[in-house]
C-alpha cells in the first residue's frame, strides 16, 4: 500500500474545512432567510387585521350614509 503524501492530506484537510466552513455558512444563511419570512408573515397578517377593520368602517359610514340620503326628503 502507499503511504499518502503529507501535501495530498494536508489538500484534503483544506478541502474538508472549506466544506464545513460552507455549511456553517449556509445554516446561518438558511436561519436568516427563515426568521425575515416569519417577520414577513407576520407582518402580512398584522396589515391583513387592519384592512378587515379599515374595511368594516368603511362599510359602516357607507351605510350610515345610505341611510341618511334614504331618509331625506325630495
Amino acid at each position: 500500500m502507499i503511504a499518502p503524501d503529507d501535501s495530498v492530506v494536508r489538500l484534503l484537510r483544506e478541502i474538508r474545512a472549506g466544506q464545513q466552513e460552507h455549511l456553517e455558512l449556509y445554516r446561518q444563511y438558511t436561519q436568516r432567510a427563515l426568521e425575515a419570512q416569519q417577520a414577513a408573515l407576520a407582518l402580512q397578517r398584522r396589515n391583513w387585521r387592519l384592512y378587515r377593520i379599515v374595511l368594516g368602517v368603511m362599510a359602516l359610514l357607507m351605510a350610515a350614509l345610505a341611510i341618511r340620503f334614504l331618509l331625506l326628503p325630495i
